[in-house]
């Protein structure tokens, strides 16, 4: 049960109460009861935020690791491009059948694949920062929603045990009034008596 459905079962029991003398009469053992409820529970609800946190934490460094996993693997890739064009253009430099053509287009091949190498990195980053800004936006938003979150139970708790406290204040004072009419009668009579 939420910290939420005690307090309204408190405030329940406190509106079906039995009335004295137009004064509601509770059990005050049971509201202390119910408040030490809520108490241990409002722990555990700060504790489930907290999980919440350290899960979107999880996701940042997660996506953090696969976008440095991707970077590495362009620029592997894009080497590995490099190295097979310049490889390719010194097989042609080595044979008799080499032309200006020849070395003109290994030239290209290399400068395309640099070109192919830039554009696919900054594609990498550009993606792992869009990538950290989501789960960074994530990580905040569920901050403020547990700080909301606590604060509204707070707040609520708040106003629920006000409630209680100047309902119990007028019904100790009923019981005052009470106990004072009862001590009066009894000396009255014991002067009829007398």
């Amino acid at each position: 049960m939420s910290t939420q459905e005690k307090l309204t079962n408190i405030n329940n029991y406190l509106s079906s109460s039995k009335k004295m003398l137009g004064k509601s009469v509770v059990d005050a053992e049971k509201i202390q009861e119910m408040v030490k409820e809520i108490q241990h529970s409002l722990p555990r609800e700060l504790e489930q935020s907290k999980i919440i946190i350290s899960q979107k934490e999880s996701i940042l460094n997660d996506a953090s690791e696969e976008a440095e996993k991707l970077s590495s693997e362009t620029s592997s890739h894009c080497e590995n491009l490099i190295n097979e064009a310049q490889s390719r253009s010194e097989e042609l430099i080595s044979e008799h059948e080499v032309t200006r053509t020849a070395e003109m287009r290994a030239k290209e091949i290399i400068l395309s694949a640099e070109k192919t190498k830039r554009e696919l990195m900054d594609t990498v980053e550009h993606n792992k920062n869009e990538i950290m800004s989501k789960a960074s936006t994530i990580q905040n938003e569920s901050e403020s929603y547990s700080a909301q979150r606590r604060k509204d139970a707070d707040h609520y708790a708040k106003e629920v045990l006000f409630s209680m406290e100047e309902r119990l204040s007028s019904s100790l004072a009923q019981i005052r009034k009470g106990l004072e009419a009862m001590e009066s009668e009894n000396r009255a009579s014991k002067e009829q008596i007398a």
